[in-house]
């Protein structure tokens, strides 16, 4: 390969590049500090001893763990996105309601939920619905405002321009209005996944006897450092594959957008 055609190949694929390349040298800087600094492991661990506690949490708890926090975040965010979808398009679609009820989804918004989450452990229990329960309140809020804006965003003169070509109202919503809001719901759920790992965990914290949450919180009480940072470390890789995944999806179903983005 000639210098000009790897260049060519690195600018062409620096965007996957770069985030990898960015890992690898925090990874490399954590690892080498760690073993000079010599860290005493009952306080801090270094990568090294962090995937050591990872293979232990691997021959023990963690897929039955993974099984249990998996099942909760799912549920949560589907009942999240089945709530927020058709109260988001309502609120963006309707001005009466939207004065009605905008001040009151701020406010829910802004509450901080978490201290409610004893109180939703009493109602349903130390299984998993009340850990669904939490998740379903911090998750769906992200995508109702954004749907919401998104319809309230969307373009007027395409709205007037397919009225004048006979558009009916199904036409509208799902011509303009929808491939309009993609991008908002898209970028609701990305921030919604943040919201339901912190419901799921906190939840687990509180009142649990299984999941990511509760080993982390077992693990942290033991002063096992390496077993409860791995578990963090667990949760991070889950969030971002997530994230990611949700980036490949908003490339299907808003390729213009991810086009203007990249001849920026």
């Amino acid at each position: 390969m000639t210098d000009r055609s790897r260049l060519d190949w690195m600018t062409r694929y620096q965007q996957r590049l770069l985030p990898i390349a960015t890992v690898v040298v925090i990874v490399a800087i954590w690892e080498i500090v760690g073993r000079v600094a010599h860290w005493n492991p009952l306080f801090f661990a270094y990568p090294s001893q962090i995937w050591s506690g990872a293979v232990e949490l691997a021959h023990g708890p963690l897929w039955s763990d993974l099984r249990v926090s998996g099942t909760e975040f799912l549920l949560g965010m589907v009942l999240s996105v089945l709530i927020a979808v058709p109260v988001g398009l309502a609120l963006g679609t309707s001005r009466r309601l939207y004065w009605a009820f905008d001040p009151i989804v701020g406010a829910l918004y802004s509450t901080p939920v978490l201290v409610l989450a004893p109180l939703l452990v009493i109602w349903f229990g130390l299984g998993i619905a009340s850990k669904v329960a939490i998740v379903v309140i911090l998750s769906t809020f992200p995508v109702m405002i954004n749907l919401t804006e998104g319809v309230r965003t969307t373009d007027r003169v395409l709205l007037r321009a397919a009225r004048s070509f006979g558009a009916s109202r199904w036409n509208l919503y799902r011509d303009v209005v929808l491939p309009s809001v993609t991008p908002f719901f898209i970028t609701g759920l990305r921030l919604a996944v943040g919201r339901a790992m912190i419901g799921v965990i906190v939840g687990e914290y509180i009142a649990s006897t299984e999941g990511i949450g509760y080993q982390i919180n077992a693990d942290a009480e033991l002063f096992a450092t390496p077993r409860y940072l791995a578990g963090v470390m667990v949760i991070v890789v889950f969030s971002v594959a997530v994230m990611e995944l949700l980036k490949i999806l908003e490339k299907r179903m808003a390729p213009w957008r991810h086009q203007l983005l990249a001849r920026e």
